[in-house]
């Protein structure tokens, strides 16, 4: 029988202690192969593909420049969509009016309006 250095025995096996053979040995990892790699996101590859040059566009213009372009016919053609975006990505969106004139109590008034508590103390 194996005891610690407060006299318990080591070979006391239940919730929160392993047996003594499956625990980690010293300097041994729980995960010697590390986390996983993290999947690549849509958004990554999104960027990344948009980057690249379309094979099948004679010009030779990435997948970027021919969305703009496709977007820019479509908002010329009347497509509110399109045109919406392409006012919001130039001008930036318009401001967004915030009424700050609210009914805000404060502190003093909430406690202004609590009932005496010294009537309900015990004296």
């Amino acid at each position: 029988m194996q005891f610690d250095k407060q006299g318990r025995n080591r070979e006391k096996v239940g919730k929160n202690c392993p047996p003594q053979h499956s625990q980690w040995k010293q300097g041994q990892s729980g995960n010697p192969n590390g986390r996983p790699p993290k999947h690549e996101c849509f958004t990554s590859l999104l960027k990344e593909e948009i980057t690249k040059i379309d094979p099948q566009d004679k010009e030779g213009r990435t997948w970027l420049e021919i969305i703009v372009r496709a977007t820019l016919e479509l908002a010329i053609k009347g497509n509110a969509t399109a045109l919406k975006e392409v006012w919001q990505r130039v001008d930036g969106r318009p401001p967004q009016a915030i009424d700050l004139n609210t009914n805000v109590r404060t502190i003093e008034d909430e406690l202004a309006d609590l009932p005496d508590l010294d009537k309900w103390q015990a004296t």
